[in-house]
């Protein structure tokens, strides 16, 4: 799991590069694309990233 600054500088430097993923993962050597563009949407809709990260229950509450 990546720490909020480690999300956070991942983004800025995600929209500094113009969108570039291979160049973004390439600096930093961090996350896949896939995660690298779900933080960026994240930070598009909320204006922010979560601070911490939140698993979903593996059972159900009974």
């Amino acid at each position: 799991m990546h720490s909020y600054e480690e999300r956070m500088k991942a983004v800025q430097l995600f929209i500094k590069y113009d969108l570039s993923v291979a160049d973004t993962i390439r600096e930093l050597g961090y996350p896949t694309r896939n995660t690298l563009i779900r933080w960026y949407n994240e930070y598009l809709e909320k204006g922010d990233l979560h601070e911490k990260f939140q698993k979903k229950p593996r059972f159900t509450q009974e």
